[in-house]
Formats: structure tokens, sequence, C-alpha cells
């Protein structure tokens, strides 16, 4: 027969078991916690694109272990898939000198940590291949290079990753 003793101590020793136990799945949650922090910091670090860098009068270049290490996240014997690596921080309405890369509107045009399309051109459009000139943003997501003999390409902010052929 159970006496009142009994049962007060078997509470006891119940509420001792629980906050025992309760303080084991508080520890368990804060170390799942501290490593999923640390895997989201450590994985933004590997894909983000560079922190913004000091503009001087042309666009900045990435970063070269950026350039190493920069994130293929599709290939085939055609194209590639990239994530934008360069520095942000363009100022809207600054002109900074940039040259087009070789083969212009079909190559990475990485400014301001993203990729840019070009807009209004036919895109095997070959003008703008390998030209010097001026990036400007005109608004967070619209920018215009504008070559050295004058001519405005127009562009758009590309979000995220973007697929690229390969080029001569």
């Amino acid at each position: 027969m159970m006496t009142k003793a009994t049962a007060v101590d078997g509470r006891r020793n119940f509420a001792h078991a629980f906050g025992v136990m309760r303080e084991r799945w508080r520890e368990l949650l804060r170390a799942v916690t501290v490593l999923t922090l640390a895997f989201l910091v450590a994985g933004c670090s590997l894909f983000a694109a560079s922190s913004p860098a000091a503009w001087g009068d042309r666009v900045p270049t990435a970063d070269p272990a950026a350039e190493i290490n920069q994130p293929i996240l599709a290939r085939s014997s055609t194209s590639i898939i990239l994530l934008p690596i360069s520095p942000s921080g363009a100022t809207i309405g600054v002109a900074y000198g940039y040259d087009t890369p070789h083969c212009g509107i079909s190559s990475a045009i990485d400014v301001d940590g993203s990729f840019w399309d070009a807009v209004g051109i036919t895109p095997d459009s070959s003008h703008f291949d390998g030209q010097p000139g001026t990036f400007r943003l005109v608004s967070a997501n619209t920018a215009e290079f504008t070559s050295a003999d004058g001519q405005v390409l127009n562009l758009v902010r590309h979000e995220g990753a973007k697929e690229f052929r390969f080029c001569a």
C-alpha cells in the first residue's frame, strides 16, 4: 500500500527526472542551434558575393580568391551556370570605367554583386564585345554601359545564378 510519504517521494523523483530530461533537451537544442548557425555562416561565405569594396573611378574586380573559388552550379559542353562574385558598392548615378567582356553581352557582365542582362538588343549582337566605356547605375536594378564611341547598352540586374554559353 502506498503511503502519503511514498507518493510525495514518487512525485519528487518524477519532477527531478523530468527537470533533468528538460535540461538535456535544452542543451541539445542549444548545440543544434549553434551548429546550424555555423553551417549557415560557412555556406553564406562560400556562395555570397564579395563584400562592398571601395569604388574608385573604375568598376572593381573580384578578389582573386573569389575568382578561383567561384561556384559552378552546372556545366555542359556548351555552357556553364555561375553565381556572381563581383564586389558590391556602386553608387547610383556615378559612371565607373569598365570594359565589357570579350564576348560582350554573351559573357558574364558581373558588376555590383550581380550579373546584368542586356535589354533592347539582339542576344547575338557583337557590338559591345570587349568595348571600353563606363558602367553607371541608373537605379538599384537598372544600369547602362556607354561605350567609348557613345553607344548605350541598357542593362537590368539579374537575380542569382545565370547560364552562359561558351564563346571563342
